[in-house]
């Protein structure tokens, strides 16, 4: 980690990065994709209702459970980068002031 902040302004983004071991994704990404997955969760709830076939049915219900399960790793995954992410934001800001 850098030793003081104020040396790069890009000191803060690169502090995450280290922090979230290189992960690109900040928690905002993880819960842009995890919106998009509840929209076409919605979508296909909406295709649910209008399927009568107990077989294609299933199908679909499947994809529901599918889509579940990757909207509560994704969810997890936004609520850890969070908690990084505000965790080293806030160090950063103690040591900017510690220094300033």
């Amino acid at each position: 980690m850098l030793q003081n902040p104020d040396d790069h302004p890009e000191a803060l983004d690169e502090a995450l990065t280290e922090a979230l071991d290189g992960e690109k994704y900040r928690a905002e990404d993880w819960r842009v994709l995890v919106d998009a997955l509840y929209a076409r969760r919605q979508r296909i709830e909406r295709d649910l209702a209008l399927v009568e076939d107990p077989h294609a049915r299933e199908e679909i219900e499947r994809q529901l459970d599918e889509i579940d399960a990757q909207i509560a790793v994704l969810s997890e995954e936004a609520n850890i980068s969070h908690f990084v992410e505000d965790t080293v934001k806030f160090s950063y800001e103690v040591r900017r002031l510690s220094d300033g």
